[in-house]
């Protein structure tokens, strides 16, 4: 999707993308929260007391990502990274793809800074979808209608990593990512609300409220919240800001009852996305004469404009027969809308034998606009049979999605990048003033639509037999899409076994094997028809240890992950064929908790061999892909003592290191091809909190804090597209003080 798609379309000019119907259910966390910071124990996320949040216990049920179920993430056979609320205020994230940046096979923010808009990452190697509640985050399978949840909706994200379409149907081998929403507290009233302030005139506004309605006899009592925030920035790059405002709301009734029904709504207007655009790859990854491109540095115009709008309505539904057999079903209805209208550098330089500074350009426009609508039921219950005990679990879920996307695409006027003069050519309105590649007249606006269906059946048995636990699951898909009159069907059956040991020493070393498929919505220009879906397989080993006496769960994984049946393009005519096959294989490790001397800690490393393996263009093979990384590590240390003079405040600091990253092959004047990876970076981050109990009564509610991320700011790549010329800055050092009161 995005600039890929958008060079496929300036090269072809019929190559377009669509994601078939898929459906995934699941919600997030598998234990209890904690009654003040909704942290997980289980997880060894680490209660902080002043929280600017409020996070505390879910009411309802809470359920594990990895399995549909309450097994403990450490009794899962399969690798699991978690991140709370509290982390996401501790640290100061603004993003998912800013939380991804402390989780282990992440080649995190590839789009760097331009892309603020999207949450785009790559896990073990592969894009992976996004769920919230349980439910698919869908995108367009044709554009840039995609949805993005703010982080003050955030409960908790759960990484699930690995094949998983065994419980999932359609997905990536890479695995996904489930963000669970902030659901009403059985509380007689609480509440928080902070104000931030920081680098490029960032701000933030949350706030969160709720209560409970009833005093919990009979019939149970009814739980509300509201929350939202109104937030942005200026961009790095000249001429760009990112504007949202957001608000959620949620109802449950019969809380504490055996039967419970909870409504959820949300509504984001981002009237402005910042600067959706990317930098040359020479003068950025490539030296040019004339030196390196500033950070600053747009290639676009100051009008370029980029606004999205979303709407969810959702609801979870539980049952509790008794005896073990309990029945949920959850469903969600999401529209998204987006406009855009930018101007962008593209392609190797304009003059680069006469005039070095000089940049070719090109320019979009698109209108768009996406509705889906997914559904989950599921039974589960628990028999036994000897010395067996299984859980069970039996269900059925179905997704539909129906886009629409009116775009165009053309020239645009030259740039110098190293003292660039705007307003040689106007922002294209809408996709009917887009300037040909002539730039005399208007290019022809398309018009595409797609509808997009899925259901499927699946069923797991947890077996457990005393210290052994076994996983079996298994499903049936039947997907449906329909892209512009062209119909593509497919079925597919996939499956999970696992077994994990619980050792009396606190480790449990585990293995899995798991399938997924993946339809890939390219159009084969041979004959015109909808490619078949790609087909992964993954064997992990693995072990978690809980370091007993102590919250400490330490984690690891070796995983070798095979993709087959992968959409390749020949560089010379464009066409694409399905004989690609992809390699990834690598070792992942993690690590969190409390050290003694009131010491909390979180590690992640992981270091990755992704490969292509067979493709159409002999030069690629053996090679890796282009925005993947080799691994990396990430260490966050604090200090909160629990009494004394310093009690209250909280020193911390991390250290964020990124391994060199494939940029892909890069044409040269001469025709040859020059392999490329982005540098490595390390930049390290720092953050200061303090509880102003010291000062008196009521004001124990109240913290100040402060953070910084890329401290002795950095310049430096997160990602490259050199057959493009497409490169993208990370962040330089940004600064943010905060002001929070809980209540």
């Amino acid at each position: 999707m995005i600039f890929n798609t958008v060079r496929s379309r300036l090269l072809v000019g019929a190559a377009t993308s669509l994601l078939a119907a898929t459906l995934f259910s699941a919600a997030a966390t598998a234990a209890d929260a904690d009654a003040d910071s909704g942290a997980d124990a289980a997880q060894s996320a680490r209660p902080r007391r002043d929280d600017i949040v409020v996070t505390a216990e879910r009411g309802v049920q809470t359920i594990n990502a990895a399995t549909k179920s309450t097994l403990p993430i450490a009794d899962t056979p399969q690798s699991i990274s978690v991140i709370t609320s509290s982390d996401i205020a501790g640290l100061g994230l603004q993003s998912l793809n800013q939380a991804m940046r402390y989780v282990a096979g992440v080649t995190p923010e590839t789009r760097g800074t331009s892309a603020e808009v999207y949450d785009q990452f790559k896990l073990r190697g592969f894009d992976v979808p996004t769920y919230l509640d349980g439910l698919k985050m869908f995108s367009s399978g044709t554009g840039y209608a995609v949805p993005q949840v703010d982080v003050s909706r955030i409960d908790s994200i759960e990484i699930v990593k690995g094949a998983a379409s065994a419980l999932y149907g359609a997905s990536s081998p890479g695995g996904f990512v489930n963000e669970q929403s902030k659901l009403p507290i059985d509380r007689d009233f609480y509440g928080a609300a902070s104000a931030s302030y920081g680098t490029y005139n960032l701000y933030r506004f949350d706030a969160d409220v709720g209560g409970r309605i009833g005093d919990g006899d009979g019939d149970g009592s009814v739980l509300w919240r509201l929350y939202g925030s109104a937030n942005g920035a200026d961009t790095q790059q000249d001429f760009g800001k990112r504007e949202r405002q957001t608000v959620s709301g949620a109802v449950t009734l019969g809380a504490g009852t055996s039967t419970d029904f909870t409504v959820l709504a949300a509504y984001s207007h981002d009237p402005y996305n910042g600067n959706y655009g990317a930098f040359p790859a020479v003068g950025t990854l490539i030296a040019n004469e004339a030196g390196k491109l500033p950070t600053s540095f747009y290639g676009g115009e100051p009008n370029d404009r980029f606004s999205r709008e979303q709407f969810g309505l959702t609801y979870i539904f539980n049952h509790d027969f008794g005896g073990g057999w309990k029945f949920r079903s959850s469903a969600r209805y999401q529209y998204v809308s987006s406009e855009l209208g930018l101007v962008y550098t593209g392609g190797p330089q304009a003059a680069p034998d006469t005039d070095p500074t000089l940049y070719t350009r090109y320019s979009y426009a698109t209108d768009e606009s996406l509705n889906n609508w997914t559904y989950d039921n599921r039974l589960s219950g628990e028999v036994d049979t000897g010395p067996l005990h299984h859980a069970l679990m039996f269900g059925a879920d179905r997704q539909v999605a129906h886009s629409r996307e009116l775009y165009a695409f053309g020239g645009g006027t030259t740039i110098d990048a190293y003292n660039p003069v705007y307003g040689t050519m106007d922002t294209p309105s809408d996709p009917y003033h887009v300037l040909n590649y002539s730039l005399v007249g208007y290019a022809d606006p398309q018009l595409v639509t797609a509808r997009q269906r899925q259901q499927g059946v699946y069923a797991q048995d947890e077996i457990s037999l005393g210290d052994l636990r076994v996983i079996l699951s298994g499903r049936q898909d039947w997907a449906h899409a329909t892209q512009d009159g062209v119909v593509k069907k497919d079925s597919k059956f996939t499956y999970r076994a696992g077994a994990l040991y619980k050792t009396s020493i606190g480790l449990s070393p585990y293995v899995s094997y798991s399938t997924s498929f993946e339809p890939q919505g390219t159009t084969l220009l041979e004959d015109g028809s909808l490619a078949d879906p790609s087909l992964g397989k993954q064997l992990e080993i693995g072990a978690k240890y809980t370091v007993p006496g102590t919250d400490i769960l330490i984690s690891g994984a070796w995983f070798n992950i095979r993709q087959t049946n992968v959409i390749v393009s020949d560089p010379v005519t464009y066409t694409s064929q399905q004989i690609g096959k992809v390699r990834s294989r690598g070792f992942e490790l993690e690590a969190s908790g409390s050290l003694p001397y009131d010491l909390s800690f979180r590690l992640a490393y992981s270091t990755q061999d992704v490969k292509d393996i067979e493709d159409v263009y002999a030069n690629r093979q053996g090679r890796g892909l282009a925005t993947v990384g080799r691994g990396g590590v990430s260490a966050n240390l604090e200090w909160s003592p629990k009494a004394g003079a310093a009690e209250g405040l909280t020193i911390g600091g991390g250290v964020r290191h990124v391994d060199r990253t494939y940029a892909g092959l890069y044409t040269n004047a001469d025709g040859t091809e020059t392999p490329y990876n982005t540098p490595s970076y390390t930049v390290f981050d720092a953050l200061l909190r303090y509880n102003l109990a010291r000062l008196g009564t009521g004001m124990e509610r109240v913290t100040l804090s402060a953070n910084v991320t890329n401290l002795f700011d950095k310049k430096y790549l997160t990602s490259c597209y050199a057959n493009y010329s497409w490169c993208w800055y990370g962040s330089r050092r940004t600064v943010q003080g905060t002001i929070g009161f809980t209540w």
